[in-house]
């Protein structure tokens, strides 16, 4: 009978945490295993070498676990017969290292993940990474993407020369702008700049160049994306779609989704840390 219900399940979550973010995790996970049929482990690090350890159904969680343990914890209570995601949410980067060779993903989603970005390339060498700041910016960076439908945009896209991001996450605004200047033909010569704005982590993001404008902003409802499109002196709303639940369980989920391995996010955060 075990063996029948295992065989439901689609993946084992180990969510990798620092103590002051172990709540919202928490919380998260709850969230997550009542939508998908997930197995999830929750460790939060610290300085215990035998920390206490809380089981409740297909739900195990780790309080203070002396980092240099964290490959045996989760060797020993991961299913080898289910793909296994790493949500790294702090900790020594070193061991954020090791754990990718026993993983199947890792998904970034530290505070600052400048030292975890730097990684990228190892990592990926390793397990598929990403990040979920990346999984939050999808819905703008589909966005940006239609413009390059247009025909009259793809004639004047060598004409653009600048991006401006304003929003209150820097460092989303910086893997957008990674993703754009690795993504362009001409990225390396567009100038970017970040401009601290409140509210949301992106409040918009304008691509400029001479004879054309194109601009994605959050709209007043905070709740979707506007797109618009300036050429020469003519300018027209183009769409308007939903931003998405941002929610970190809802991001989280979002990446059970994926499985191979995403360039396009590596070559934007090489585009950052090359910088």
């Amino acid at each position: 009978m075990a063996d029948a219900l295992t065989k439901t399940f689609i993946a084992t979550v180990a969510a990798v945490v620092p103590a002051s973010r172990l709540e919202e995790t928490t919380a998260a996970l709850v969230h997550l295993r009542k939508r998908a049929a997930v197995r999830t482990v929750l460790v939060s690090l610290g300085e215990q070498p035998q920390p206490e350890v809380s089981t409740d159904g297909h739900a195990t969680t780790i309080f203070g676990l002396v980092p240099r343990y964290l490959n045996n914890a989760v060797a020993s209570l991961r299913l080898s017969s289910l793909p296994t995601v790493a949500w790294w949410r702090g900790g020594d980067a070193k061991v954020l290292e090791q754990l990718a060779a026993l993983v199947d993903r890792v998904v970034l989603d530290s505070e600052d993940p400048t030292e975890n970005w730097r990684l990228v390339g190892s990592l990926a060498q390793r397990a598929a990474v990403s990040d979920l700041r990346w999984t939050a910016l999808t819905r703008w960076r589909n966005q940006m993407a239609r413009f390059f439908d247009l025909g009259e945009v793809r004639t004047h896209a060598h004409a653009i020369s600048s991006l401006a991001i304003s929003g209150a996450d820097p460092h989303a605004a910086r893997l957008f702008g990674g993703w754009i200047t690795s993504t362009l033909p001409q990225g390396k010569r567009i100038g970017v700049t970040l401009a601290d704005a409140p509210g949301s982590p992106i409040e918009s993001a304008i691509l400029r160049g001479s004879g054309v404008e194109l601009r994605l902003s959050l709209s007043s409802t905070r709740t979707c994306i506007e797109s618009t499109v300036a050429m020469g002196t003519e300018a027209s709303a183009a769409r308007v779609v939903p931003l998405g639940d941002q929610r970190v369980e809802a991001l989280i989920g979002e990446e059970l989704r994926l499985q191979s391995r995403d360039e396009a996010f590596e070559r934007a955060v090489q585009e950052i840390v090359g910088r």
